[in-house]
């Protein structure tokens, strides 16, 4: 029964090294763990806030792309405005033209705003820099500022 007893309390010891071993082992195993899972989960957090640059990044590519298109539209609407705006100073210009050239061959007095009376005169040409006029002595170029304000009217000054 000695021999039993002594086999017992060798056995209850050995069990317990071999199970305090087992728990020192599974604690080291669990702390490499934790400090692996540390590590993951810091370069996890990094990249995460990569993924969200690079998504902001995307994001404002987008919205440039976006704007970029609305600049082309409106640089499109722009050129469309100026060509109809051209086209309409030259059909202004076109129609003054006309205006002006059913008073060429008409004889009018003529008094000048700076007072100087020229009598009667054949208008010769009208256009955007003023009257050619004839005169009994010779033919004058009056500018638009000289003109009286009713004939400025019919011409379109």
């Amino acid at each position: 029964m000695k021999n039993f007893l002594a086999l017992l309390v060798f056995a209850g010891g050995f069990a317990g090294w071999y199970l305090y071993h087992q728990k020192q082992e599974v604690e080291e195993s669990l702390t490499a763990t934790q400090k692996q899972t540390e590590i993951h989960e810091k370069e996890a957090a990094i990249k995460r806030v990569g993924f969200q640059s690079l998504n902001g990044v995307m994001a404002i590519r987008k919205k440039a792309a976006e704007k970029q298109a609305e600049l082309t539209q409106l640089r499109n609407q722009l050129k469309t405005l100026r060509d109809a705006k051209d086209a309409v100073a030259r059909e202004r210009q076109q129609t003054l033209a006309a205006i002006r050239q059913t008073f060429a061959g008409k004889t009018i007095p003529l008094k000048l705003n700076s007072g100087r009376d020229l009598g009667q005169v054949r208008i010769m040409k009208a256009d955007d820099t003023g009257v050619t006029v004839a005169l009994p002595s010779g033919v004058q170029k009056v500018p638009p500022q000289e003109l009286p304000q009713d004939l400025k009217q019919a011409l379109n000054y």
